[in-house]
């Protein structure tokens, strides 16, 4: 996410089809088409030359829109809701398709829609698998002292996520000889509550290529065990992580292994966010490279949420006011827990 100034409470939905403009003015560039019943966060609670200076929807960035365009709405913007009445969390919420827009989706989608994430629920994790890199976008829950009291062995019953379709899924014949262990996201020792969520912590989606001695076998296990210290300390905490591909020389580029090209991150980041007093919500966050680093402690590798906002492009703690968000996501933790 990329921070600009001060995020005011209030908020704009758009009205009619409108341009978001870099400049305020209609001679600049364009930024971002949006729709009809789009919300907008507002940037500052001034207009210039009768323009709302705004964040746009995809791109997170700073631009201008013409007042008449759109209606401004006091408070946060709201959560996209279901048809039964409650919040969708899983609801993509960039946007709010208008019947005009589903009838165009109709028509260009008549043949299908190519699926590009698969999110698959557990009862241990949520996760977005990406169909060309075969590894989770994410991986994201919430883990408790209670969780943690399960005693359920280890089940070490590694196998594909069948509820994947074949060709956009990880095999286990892709790791094999590969040289890189399957690396769990959510780790196995956070799953013992039952047999059935230790299970699930093996499904490949659940896994992404990484380096063995000096990473996964050291620096990225005493990091669970650490976040496993924290939950017992303060109670709840919500765990995200998953894989960044590093930008060398303007390109990115990336290793593949395996006869369905899984990609190998060059990075791994962790978001331990303590949410228990909401008035005060703390945040760890580590972007650690995925190589040997024996000798190195995790503490080394502590940034912001918001360079990892920047290096992956996802939005993390959305549900959260963005005043807080920015507040939360853009410091640096000086310290460990």
């Amino acid at each position: 996410m990329i921070v600009i100034g001060t995020a005011y409470a209030d908020y704009l939905e758009v009205r009619r089809s409108a341009d978001i403009y870099i400049e305020p003015n209609r001679n600049s560039d364009i930024i971002e088409k949006t729709a009809p019943g789009t919300y907008l966060n507002l940037i500052e609670d001034l207009k210039t030359n009768g323009y709302y200076h705004v964040r746009a929807v995809s791109l997170g960035q700073p631009g201008w829109i013409y007042k008449t365009y759109v209606r401004r709405h006091s408070g946060d913007i709201p959560k996209q809701v279901s048809e039964t009445g409650t919040i969708d969390i899983l609801a993509e919420t960039t946007s709010v398709l208008t019947p005009e827009q589903r009838s165009y989706a109709a028509r260009h989608l008549r043949l299908g829609k190519p699926q590009a994430v698969y999110e698959r629920v557990r009862e241990g994790y949520v996760l977005a698998q990406d169909a060309r890199l075969k590894i989770p976008l994410w991986v994201q829950y919430e883990l408790s002292r209670e969780d943690l009291r399960g005693d359920v062995e280890r089940s070490d019953d590694f196998r594909p996520d069948t509820s994947i379709p074949f060709g956009s899924r990880a095999e286990l014949s892709d790791y094999r000889g590969s040289g890189f262990d399957r690396g769990h996201m959510a780790p196995a020792a956070d799953m013992k509550r039952n047999q059935r969520t230790m299970s699930e912590s093996f499904l490949l989606s659940n896994m992404s290529p990484q380096v063995g001695v000096g990473f996964n076998r050291d620096i990225w296990a005493d990091l669970e065990a650490a976040v496993r210290g924290w939950v017992e300390q303060r109670g709840t905490l919500t765990i995200i992580m998953g894989p960044v591909f590093a930008v060398k020389e303007g390109m990115v580029t990336y290793r593949v292994i395996g006869g369905n090209y899984v990609a190998v991150p060059t990075h791994f980041y962790k978001i331990i966010v303590d949410a228990n007093n909401p008035k005060s919500i703390e945040a760890l966050a580590f972007l650690i490279p995925n190589e040997n680093l024996s000798g190195h402690h995790y503490s080394e590798f502590l940034v912001s949420i918001d360079e990892i906002e920047a290096a992956t492009g996802l939005n993390f703690l959305s549900v959260l006011p963005v005043s807080i968000q920015n507040s939360v996501e853009s410091q640096k933790a000086v310290s460990i827990w």
